[in-house]
């Protein structure tokens, strides 16, 4: 991975990171592919995909606690990054797994694969 990739691909995901920590859906949006879903599981170990416009209504809503997002790790092969980030809630985390591509527009969040914890 060369500097100016780690560069732009922190500023990919800070977009989402940082949109998310100031209810700023366009910088959400910003960060991620137009198509892409959020994927999860419920309590019962099923499959769950999320359209990124609910989480951005999440993240722009009245409900959303004060927080805080850090990048852990990025790896770079060639056009793709793989990058684990946290977000920091009062009562809970969520970890995610981002996958970005090298896009014509840029680098962009094309999968997000995402878990609760609970204190």
């Amino acid at each position: 991975m060369n500097s100016s990739q780690e560069i732009e691909i922190k500023a990919t995901v800070l977009n989402y990171l940082e949109g998310i920590a100031t209810a700023d859906g366009a910088r959400i949006n910003e960060a991620f592919y137009s198509s892409v879903n959020l994927s999860s599981t419920d309590d019962g170990g099923n499959l769950v995909l999320t359209p990124k416009d609910s989480l951005i209504a999440y993240a722009t809503g009245p409900d959303i606690p004060q927080n805080k997002g850090e990048i852990e790790k990025i790896e770079v092969i060639n056009d793709m990054a793989f990058v684990k980030a946290r977000i920091d809630l009062p009562e809970y985390q969520f970890f995610d797994f981002l996958t970005l591509l090298r896009l014509n527009t840029g680098w962009k969040i094309v999968s997000k694969t995402y878990t609760t914890i609970h204190p």
